[in-house]
Order: structure tokens, then C-alpha cells, then sequence
């Protein structure tokens, strides 16, 4: 992607863009924004653009590109912007970080302009890192803007959430999102059945493009399969997909994605989905939480339980 690409948000997200734009000229801006959305829909893309945009020394409706701001940014060394996230992806974010926020908040910014803040996933950020974050939310110090991206912003507290201007970030329609597909992928793929699949979210639909990641999902759908029908015991699938084959927050996202597709097509064909589906549903979004917030969680006991979940919801006709 260009340095002109990174500098604007994806397609589908420009009404959303020219609204914070103007608050940004017309000086309104508020010091915290909750980015919120679908995952694989752009939100991060688009934080860093306007991460960009309020850094940049000569914006035209985007960031410039060519300015020494803009150039420290595309270096990943600009001293008055700060990304804070997982040390590890689907790990907590831990108090630490946003203890190191107070200094970076110190004083005026190093640029003379903005300084910004980027925390992604916010909804990662443990009880301890949100509490720590009040402070900041509170007194953010002078032009300081504070951007969190989260795909579930029921899960931050609501202190927080109550600090923040919330944007939220649509999923683009089949029609908005297939023209920057097609251009992304090679001319023999069919972009449009990948959209599908992917439930809308274009950087899904980029991932599942993948070979690898393709071969990976339909060994999971074998595994939902076998324990649907009893030919595997959850035990055993539980081993599997606990062995260091399948990413866990990966597979899990999958699931959810899976149960979620199951539930709304039920329900389009005017039948209600059974209880037992809701229970599976709601066994992910634990497993999900306790993956987050818990580095050494036992995984084949999780997913043991993730598993006879889908048994009972299968023989329930789920």
C-alpha cells in the first residue's frame, strides 16, 4: 500500500472521515474518540490515517505525505504518537503501558502540534490498565487526542466508553466494498463469493484469500462436522484443535462467525434458533474473554468445553 493509500481511510469509511475532518478545522475536535465496528472493516487503518491527518503540518483533507511530520510517522519514529496494544495479539493490555502514558503526556508536544494516542483493541485493556487510563481520559493534557479501536465496545467500561466520543465504523454493503476487492486480488478470483464468506469485512475477505488460512478453516469445519454427527468426541477435538495446528483466537473468531451465520440463516427461514445454539454462542464469548485476559489458560480444557457445547447444540438441532 502507498504512502498516499495509508494517508486516506478505505472507501466505504469517507463519510465517517469528512466528519471528523471537519470537527479537526473547525477546531471542535473532541480529545477522545471510540472508534467502533466490525473486525477486518478498516477502524485501525483508518485511526492511523487520522492519526496522520491531525499530526500532518500541511493537511488537505488528508495527511500530505511529504512533510518531516509525515515523514517521522511513515519511520515509525514520530515523538508525539503512541501506540499502545497486545505484546501479544489476543493478549491482555497490561497496566504498564498506559502507566508510561503520564510521561508522554508531560509538557507540550515535542512537534509543536498534536500528540496522539492509538490503543488497539481497546476492549483488551484489563480492569487495572482501564482504571489507569481514567487519568488520562480526565486530564489528557494540552492537544492531546486519545483514539481506541475496539470491535466490542460493550466489553470497556463504561467509564471509559463515557469519556469518549463514540464514531461508529459500518460494514460496507457488497457493492461498496467489491471494487476495492477486485483491485486487491488476483483477476481469476472470485471477490465477490470471498465478501460473502467473510460477512462484508473486506480484510477478511483478503485473509481468506489465503490458501493456508483456507486449508486451516476447512479442517475446522471438518471438526464441527465430525462432532456434529459423533463421529469425534469432543475430547478428541479438543486435542486437536488445542495441539499448536490452529490459532486459538483465530479459530475462535471463526466459530463465532460460523454460529452467527448458522443463527441468522435459521432465522430467515422464519424458525427461531434452538437455546442450545444461544449456550454455544455464549460459551465462545468466555473462552473469547478468558483467551483475552489469561496468557496461560488451559486450552484443550477450554475447547473441551467449547466442543461438547457444539455436541448439545447439534443434537438440538442447532
Amino acid at each position: 500500500m502507498s504512502q498516499g493509500e495509508l494517508s486516506v481511510p478505505y472507501p466505504w469509511h469517507a463519510a465517517q472521515w469528512r466528519e471528523l475532518d471537519a470537527l479537526l478545522r473547525a477546531g471542535t475536535l473532541p480529545h477522545a474518540l471510540l472508534l467502533a465496528g466490525a473486525p477486518d472493516i478498516g477502524k485501525f487503518h483508518f485511526a492511523r490515517a487520522f492519526a496522520s491527518l491531525v499530526l500532518c503540518a500541511e493537511p488537505h483533507g488528508s495527511a500530505c505525505g511529504r512533510c518531516r511530520n509525515c515523514q517521522l510517522i511513515a519511520a515509525g519514529s514520530h515523538p508525539d504518537l503512541v501506540l499502545i496494544q497486545p505484546e501479544e495479539p489476543g493478549k491482555a493490555i497490561r497496566i504498564d503501558a498506559i502507566r508510561e502514558l503520564r510521561e508522554f503526556c508531560a509538557g507540550r508536544p515535542h512537534q509543536g502540534g498534536w500528540r496522539v494516542i492509538l490503543i488497539e483493541p481497546a476492549e483488551a485493556l484489563n480492569a487495572n490498565a482501564a482504571n489507569a487510563l481514567l487519568k488520562t481520559l480526565e486530564e489528557p493534557g494540552e492537544r492531546t487526542l486519545l483514539i481506541l479501536v475496539s470491535h466490542q465496545p460493550g466489553r470497556l467500561a463504561a467509564t471509559v466508553r463515557s469519556r469518549c466520543r463514540l464514531l461508529r465504523l459500518p460494514t460496507p454493503s457488497i457493492e461498496q466494498a467489491l471494487p476495492w476487492l477486485r483491485t486487491q486480488l488476483p483477476g481469476e478470483t472470485d471477490a465477490e463469493s470471498l465478501l460473502v464468506r467473510a460477512g462484508r469485512r473486506p480484510l477478511r475477505a483478503l485473509v481468506l484469500a489465503s490458501g493456508d488460512l483456507a486449508g486451516t478453516f476447512a479442517r475446522l469445519q471438518e471438526l464441527i462436522i465430525a462432532v456434529a454427527d459423533g463421529s469425534m468426541v469432543p475430547a478428541a477435538a479438543a486435542a486437536v484443535t488445542a495441539s499448536g495446528h490452529f490459532d486459538t483466537g483465530e479459530a475462535l473468531g471463526w466459530l463465532t462467525d460460523f454460529v452467527a451465520a448458522r443463527a441468522r440463516a435459521t432465522i430467515a427461514q422464519g424458525e427461531r434458533p434452538p437455546r442450545t445454539l444461544f449456550d454455544f454462542f455464549d460459551r465462545l464469548a468466555t473462552v473469547r474473554r478468558e483467551h483475552v485476559a489469561n496468557a496461560n489458560l488451559n486450552a484443550e480444557l477450554a475447547w473441551g468445553e467449547v466442543w461438547q457445547d457444539w455436541r448439545r447444540a447439534a443434537v438440538a438441532g442447532g
